[in-house]
């Protein structure tokens, strides 16, 4: 019997562990039934506002980027200016040269033509006088040209 007294205190110090655990949970219990979570995103709401207003910013920053470079390659040259004026100037200086050559070949062949005809006028002249200064000369001179003209006209 003692070992079943034993038991039986044994059973009863369990029981009142087991009683007060149980008690304990239910305390426990209803505090976790009254407490209410709230679920309070405002901070996570001015965080995301926050990031999407630098995105937006660093969007309008890439716009404005991505327009300049268009610009600047719609405005972009192969050549650079400097080259561009020096093929223009050299342009002008040959269209320069070639129409002074051109004039002066021109009007040296005119010059060549009135110096030929001057020459030719002289000439006549300077052989006028000299057959008017010698008559004799001057008849032998129409006889040759006669026998001249003669034999021309028999080849």
């Amino acid at each position: 019997m003692k070992k079943m007294e034993e038991m039986m205190e044994l059973f009863t110090d369990e029981i009142e562990g087991f009683s007060k655990s149980i008690n304990k949970l239910e305390s426990l219990s209803k505090n976790f039934v009254d407490l209410k979570i709230k679920t309070d995103t405002s901070s996570i709401e001015y965080l995301l506002k926050d990031f999407l207003k630098e995105q937006r910013k660093v969007i309008t920053i890439y716009k404005e980027k991505t327009t300049e470079i268009k610009q600047g390659l719609r405005l972009a040259r192969i050549t650079p200016n400097w080259m561009a004026t020096l093929f223009c100037i050299t342009v002008t200086i040959q269209v320069l040269s070639l129409s002074y050559f051109a004039y002066h070949f021109i009007h040296s062949e005119n010059r060549n033509k009135a110096a030929y005809i001057e020459g030719q006028k002289e000439s006549n002249e300077s052989a006028r006088r000299y057959f008017e200064d010698h008559p004799i000369i001057y008849e032998d001179y129409k006889k040759w040209t006669r026998k001249k003209e003669g034999i021309q006209n028999q080849k």
